[in-house]
């Protein structure tokens, strides 16, 4: 057996609670990086608020999971990006994220339109942003006893381009408005 370090970075999964902003966040350390494990391509920094740095791929996959969820509720997933200004690759490139809901579950994928437009601007922007509209998925409100964990994900993986100078500050995921309505007109 071979004791090879993998080029894989798999998450700590310490996400916290904003009550500010009713979301979970999960810091870079809290995601999965494919290639993450191997410097040449990925910074993944083990101290909060630091973002991870993309220095080169043309694989684009970062996921996450989630174990927070309830039968019956909706939850909005998104990422916070920012782009450094020599970063390349991006123009035309097909980001789009994933989410389903147990292992089993059907995935759900939304195209991210403005990727591009946020290029180069090196404050940091939220994925989806008003122009994609919000990237939600539900919970079965017969999800009992099942798996109901929240898997979801970033990808660029169709141009085979090489991409880099991509920042990422943190994923996050909150209750979906209409739960949260649903929930008070039930109280």
């Amino acid at each position: 057996m071979s004791s090879q370090k993998s080029s894989h970075y798999k998450a700590d999964s310490k996400m916290e609670l904003d009550t500010n902003r009713k979301a979970w966040i999960f810091q870079p350390s809290d995601l999965n990086f494919v290639w993450g494990g191997d410097s040449r391509y990925w910074v993944v920094p083990k101290e909060p608020r630091v973002p991870a740095e993309l220095k080169m791929v043309s694989w684009l996959e970062v996921t996450g999971s989630f174990e927070e969820t309830e039968p019956g509720k909706a939850y909005q997933i998104g990422f916070k990006i920012s782009f450094k200004p020599d970063a390349t690759g991006w123009d035309g490139a097909p980001l789009v994220m994933s989410a389903k809901i147990g292992k089993k579950g059907k995935t759900v994928w939304k195209k991210i339109k403005s990727v591009n437009q946020n290029k180069g601007g090196s404050e940091p922007v939220n994925i989806p942003d008003e122009s994609d509209g919000q990237f939600e998925i539900s919970v079965s409100p017969t999800a009992d006893n099942q798996d109901t964990k929240l898997q979801f994900g970033l990808y660029e993986v169709w141009t085979g381009r090489w991409k880099t100078g991509l920042l990422i500050h943190e994923a996050f995921v909150s209750t979906s408005v209409s739960s949260l309505l649903e929930t008070q007109i039930l109280l």
